[in-house]
């Protein structure tokens, strides 16, 4: 009797192991997720001119803005923001956010990236 209930205990637990250890690895696959659609994007905007409109600095990372943002897949919707650097014509500051659509125990917060552009 006393070794069922050890038995029984340890496998509760375990139970409840691989609940978290599931759960965290649902978190980690959809930050995965979140991280490969802000690098598209800042992939994408590399590889165009600044004499295009698709670079020219504006945007925000707070509110929705015609041409600054997107749904790329269902789940997640981006903002992004071009920033001149002051003195510099040829080099912009890019930032990309993913913000999730879904709320749940399942996903992060949102993911931002910011890096440096350069015109090709």
């Amino acid at each position: 009797m006393v070794a069922l209930v050890i038995a029984t205990l340890g496998l509760v637990s375990m139970a409840q192991l691989m609940a978290i250890t599931l759960r965290m690895q649902m978190l980690g696959r959809n930050e995965t997720s979140a991280i490969r659609l802000a690098q598209s994007k800042i992939d994408q905007l590399v590889a165009v001119n600044f004499t295009s409109a698709t670079v020219a600095v504006g945007g925000s990372l707070t509110g929705d803005i015609t041409t600054y943002n997107d749904t790329p897949e269902s789940g997640y919707h981006r903002r992004w923001q071009i920033s001149a650097i002051t003195g510099e014509t040829r080099i912009r500051t890019l930032t990309v956010k993913v913000i999730p659509t879904r709320v749940d125990r399942r996903t992060n917060a949102e993911v931002q990236l910011t890096t440096i552009i350069r015109d090709p």
